[in-house]
């Protein structure tokens, strides 16, 4: 009786540990594929660029929203003295096309051109980046 019992406990337990371990992998394959989505985007959209403009993203997986955002970075210079001018930052949901946020900063302006997120207006980058955070952050 009593190895019946230890049977029956040791088959929940691995039952138990299968299971969690499927949600895990799920949420890997998703941000997996956010990842390659994001880099496949970035390529298409920006890969030739050759201007005087710099153009990088940060993409991050939201298992809470299950989304996969998207933050596109265009930053200009100035050719003749390589100073920083204009910084754009766009944050979009990848797989609806759907924008975020927006944050727009000239290069002379000591407050930004444009800042919004869903509605919410800011005065700099960080009140920004921190506006960012329930949706590249978990």
């Amino acid at each position: 009786m009593k190895t019946s019992i230890s049977v029956a406990i040791a088959g929940l337990a691995w039952f138990s540990t299968y299971v969690s371990a499927q949600p895990n992998k799920d949420l890997y394959e998703l941000q997996e594929r956010c990842v390659k989505r994001a880099a496949e985007v970035f390529e298409r959209e920006y890969g030739s660029a050759k201007d005087a403009t710099l153009f990088n993203y940060e993409n991050h997986y939201s298992a809470r929203l299950k989304k996969c955002f998207f933050l596109e970075i265009a930053m200009s210079y100035e050719r003749e003295e390589e100073k920083p001018g204009s910084k754009i930052m766009r944050l979009f949901d990848l797989n609806e096309n759907k924008e975020y946020g927006t944050f727009v900063s000239g290069p002379t302006e000591s407050t930004p051109l444009a800042c919004v997120v869903r509605g919410k207006n800011c005065q700099s980058e960080g009140e920004w980046r921190q506006l960012l955070k329930p949706f590249m952050e978990d």
